[in-house]
């Protein structure tokens, strides 16, 4: 009997380690966190929406270093670039999130904002149908923004000043749709 009782507390000691080793099975391995939580964009947005534009576009660096297929990293320098009056690159990096993923709604916001302040209005309006497609009949920010933002330009408001329409919004980002 003295062995037997031996012997189960040496397998229970035994099995402890290989048990503790293994994550609760609520808790997400690495490999399973969401590319947006891991990958420096929290970070990015914070900067962004905190106007600390040079911040963000040195987090994004490094976003795009490590995922460099992210249309929501580009979209978010885009941004940066385009509040730090750096237009050109502004648009390139909005360009390449659509490269990347033709509907991101972000990318299409802010560039047809941007043809908007080019004077624009038929790409902005053709960016328009994009948006209202990909949103479908789901409520959407991106869709509303632009339209108030077009009839703005219509009704001769043809510079909108920052932070009325045009603020961050990273919702609707295809980070949240993985």
């Amino acid at each position: 009997m003295r062995n037997l009782a031996f012997i189960i507390i040496a397998l229970c000691t035994l099995a402890l380690p290989a048990l503790a080793a293994e994550p609760a099975p609520d808790v997400p391995k690495k490999a399973e966190v969401p590319f947006r939580e891991d990958s420096g964009l929290i970070t990015a947005e914070y900067y962004l929406a905190t106007g600390k534009y040079a911040q963000a576009l040195d987090v994004i660096g490094g976003v795009l270093a490590r995922h460099p297929g992210s249309a929501d990293a580009y979209t978010y320098r885009g941004f940066a670039y385009e509040r730090l009056g750096e237009v050109k690159k502004a648009k390139e990096s909005y360009t390449r999130a659509l490269d990347l993923d033709p509907q991101h709604l972000g990318a299409n916001r802010y560039l047809a904002g941007m043809y908007l302040k080019d004077g624009d209005l038929a790409r902005a309006m053709d960016v328009l149908q994009v948006i209202r497609m990909t949103c479908g009949d789901v409520a959407c920010q991106e869709l509303d923004e632009l339209q108030a933002e077009i009839n703005r330009y219509k009704a001769g408001q043809k510079d909108v000043p920052v932070g009325q329409s045009r603020g961050l919004t990273p919702r609707n980002h295809s980070y949240y749709q993985n």
